[in-house]
């Protein structure tokens, strides 16, 4: 059974009678919040998931303070009729402002829009999950594992191409999700999705249907009340190739975010999506910017717990791309959004580069060496690395545990076709890159295993290609497979954060 959020009410009027059943409910007055703290475990530590301020009208230089000394993302208000210095410190911490007043509705927003966690999943367009519709005047071929192509004469009206397979538990009651289609398209041919929901008796109880630019955007779909079963029928138009690869979905947060509370949602130009997630912290130097490991079931941020219990500002990128990732690098559209989003950060908290960390494990490692170029950050601290991505996608018994041709697609992705012959090309992506930047004044602290089983081969090329850079190294190394010794890991990565916080604030 999953814990009930933890509710910290301030405010004059007390809801725990109301709202004590659907939460873990802690109340206080504005005047009591010292003694309140002071009674807890840490007298300095937010021990509530959330802080609700419930008065109409709020001017306290305490509640201000106190507010400012806890994390962001933490503290709901309910009122505009506040002193500038505590809106101030609002905005500054992220706080989430309800226009609604009424406890219930206010409960079941934090409920649905507020919940703790990370829920998403991805429906591929592979042999597992699309089963195509043939059609004489229509060719269907696939590319890689999640590419599936239809060309020609798609009709001039809608017509089935074929039917997405799905999971009956993708919806909650009440839940809306956000949704959006990774695709291409030529000429005139376009796409639409309709979503069939069923009761148990298969009696079809709503059809919602979603097609053109709103499949380019996240748009929302669910919100039943209840149902049994659901199906997704995936419809084309038109003349020209449609290149259908996934469909992303995410619980809806209501405008409060997307994986976690906060988070931020962009699509580039081109079509491709970039998750993240900024915390401003304790806004002090340094800024860790973390790049996500791979993860072939569900998109999410990595280390918000670990980087939580730090308190130093951090920027966590997760890859939704290729249903496992594609190393955070791409078009060079896609790379200059990625260092965008950095830089308007590090001007948020007032940072220049060397007041940066650049971080990331296994897939998450290659993007914290290959943006150390273009950043020149203060150190680096990475683990499990996977450098040489034209040597990984070439190998099609890649160990992944749920692994079905992953590294094809991203081969595919990464030369626009699947051929041994790119291999090298592959590889020099991140070695040309990186040739140029300053490594001799960029310390790294890296955390290897000694049987790695992904990418372990490339290892000595890397500590070489260090060594001739007169890099700082301190490399610790593990015995085992890449799947091995995560809390170790973890347990480097903090300490190694902690070490190089230190050392930059002093």
């Amino acid at each position: 059974m999953q814990n009930k959020i933890s509710i910290l009410q301030i405010g004059s009027d007390n809801w725990s009678n109301q709202l004590n059943n659907r939460f873990d409910w802690h109340y206080t007055t504005i005047s009591n919040l010292p003694d309140f703290l002071i009674k807890q475990t840490d007298p300095y530590r937010l021990e509530q998931d959330y802080v609700l301020l419930t008065d109409a009208h709020i001017d306290s230089t305490l509640l201000t303070e106190q507010i400012r000394d806890w994390p962001a993302y933490r503290v709901i208000y309910l009122t505009q009729d506040i002193s500038t210095a505590l809106k101030d410190i609002l905005t500054e911490r992220r706080a989430f402002y309800f226009e609604d007043t009424k406890p219930d509705a206010i409960a079941t927003r934090i409920i649905c829009d507020l919940y703790l966690g990370q829920q998403s999943f991805n429906t591929t367009f592979s042999e597992s999950q699309f089963i195509p519709r043939y059609q004489p005047t229509i060719h269907f071929q696939r590319q890689g594992r999640f590419s599936a192509q239809f060309s020609g004469d798609l009709g001039e009206q809608w017509q089935q191409l074929g039917t997405l397979l799905t999971f009956p538990t993708d919806f909650t009651p009440h839940q809306d999700n956000v949704t959006w289609l990774e695709y291409e398209a030529t000429d005139t041919a376009t796409v639409a999705l309709k979503f069939l929901f069923f009761d148990a008796n298969d009696t079809l109880i709503d059809t919602q249907m979603i097609s053109g630019a709103d499949l380019r955007t996240l748009s929302t779909v669910g919100g039943l009340a209840d149902y049994h079963h659901y199906q997704i029928l995936v419809l084309g138009m038109g003349n020209g190739t449609l290149d259908l690869n996934v469909l992303h979905q995410y619980r809806s947060r209501h405008g409060l975010g997307h994986l976690l509370p906060g988070s931020d949602w962009q699509l580039t130009s081109e079509n491709e999506e970039i998750l993240s997630y900024f915390n401003p912290g304790d806004r002090q130097k340094p800024l860790v910017v973390y790049f996500s490991d791979m993860d072939r079931h569900a998109i999410h941020f990595d280390m918000v717990s670990q980087l939580n219990e730090l308190g130093m500002p951090y920027l966590i990128f997760t890859d939704s791309r290729l249903q496992g990732g594609a190393f955070h690098i791409g078009s060079a559209e896609y790379e200059k959004t990625i260092l965008a989003i950095i830089k308007s950060k590090m001007l948020d908290l007032g940072l220049t580069n060397k007041d940066i960390i650049l971080s990331g494990c296994g897939m998450g490692s290659y993007p914290a060496i290959y943006y150390a170029s273009d950043i020149n950050p203060a150190a680096l601290i990475i683990a499990k690395p996977i450098v040489n991505l034209g040597t990984l996608s070439e190998d099609k018994e890649f160990p992944h545990q749920f692994n079905q041709d992953w590294t094809l697609d991203l081969r595919r992705y990464l030369a626009g076709q699947m051929s041994k012959g790119d291999t090298a090309a592959i590889n020099n992506k991140l070695w040309h890159h990186i040739i140029d930047a300053p490594w001799s004044t960029i310390p790294i602290a890296l955390f290897s295993m000694d049987q790695d089983d992904y990418d372990g081969k490339s290892l000595p090329e890397l500590l070489h290609f260090l060594t001739e850079q007169h890099t700082p190294l301190k490399h610790v190394v593990q015995h085992g497979g890449h799947t091995e010794k995560i809390p170790e890991m973890l347990q480097f990565m903090s300490s190694m954060l902690v070490l190089m916080r230190d050392q930059l604030r002093h």
